[in-house]
Order: C-alpha cells, then sequence, then structure tokens
C-alpha cells in the first residue's frame, strides 16, 4: 500500500489537502476531498502493481468516474478552481489512452504522467479551498 516514498509522500500531501478541504472548503470543496479519498482508495484495490506496461483498466475506470464528477462541477458550480482540476484530471484519462494507443509509452512514462497530472488536481483543490475561505469570510488560516 504505501511501500516506497514518493507513495507516503502523495498520501501526506493528498490527506493535508483534503482534510484542509474538508475543514475549511464549503460543500464542492468537501465533496472533491470526499472523492479523491474514495478514488486513492479504490485505486489501491484495483490497481495491477505488478503490470504497469499495460492499461491499468481498474485505474482507469476510478479516473474516469472522478472526471465525470469534476466535469459535472464544472457545469453545476461557479467554483472557477474545478475547471483546471477537471483539465488535469482529463489529462490523466488521456495518459491511459496513450498507453492503449502507443505501446511504446513507457512504464516510468505512465506512472510519472499519472503522478503529475494527479498532484495538479490536488494543487487546484488546495487553492480553490483557499479561495473559499479567504472569501467566504471565514479566516484561512
Amino acid at each position: 500500500m504505501l511501500n516506497s516514498t514518493p507513495e507516503r509522500i502523495w498520501a501526506a500531501a493528498m490527506f493535508a489537502v483534503s482534510a484542509y478541504a474538508l475543514w475549511r472548503g464549503g460543500r464542492v470543496e468537501r465533496l472533491v476531498a470526499g472523492a479523491n479519498i474514495l478514488a486513492w482508495l479504490i485505486t489501491i484495490a484495483v490497481q495491477n502493481r505488478h503490470d504497469w506496461l499495460h492499461p491499468q483498466w481498474g485505474v482507469l475506470a476510478v479516473d474516469l468516474a472522478f472526471l465525470g464528477l469534476l466535469l459535472t462541477l464544472v457545469v453545476r458550480t461557479t467554483r472557477s478552481w474545478v475547471m483546471p482540476a477537471a483539465a488535469f484530471q482529463l489529462l490523466a484519462v488521456v495518459t491511459h489512452m496513450a498507453i492503449m494507443a502507443d505501446k511504446g509509452v513507457r512504464a516510468w512514462a505512465y506512472i510519472t504522467a499519472l503522478i503529475l497530472w494527479s498532484y495538479l488536481v490536488l494543487i487546484s483543490l488546495a487553492a480553490g479551498t483557499y479561495l473559499h475561505a479567504r472569501f467566504s469570510g471565514r479566516p484561512a488560516r
């Protein structure tokens, strides 16, 4: 589960940002934080840790579901941070498609790209939470 330093760093960052969003965010930020934690847990359960040379179908399904949530929020809310979060999540889905389309995409590129897009979604959530807390009259601390 958390066998490597990068996995531990991701978990710490994800839980820190999600806790911040649950504490200081509005309904949208709390929803995305909860979905982010749930997506992380499901990803751990469905990923094939021994074969990154082929598409990770279970991880793709989780990423598509998370993208669906973010796109729904883009349409139904006025939160500006959701648009870049959805764009970064779309890039994660496109990364899955790249390995399906071209077997020359190496495992390292596949994993690295998915990590990069995940951190950018997390940064978007953190920024959105900060902005919500600041402009809703609640101190961001």
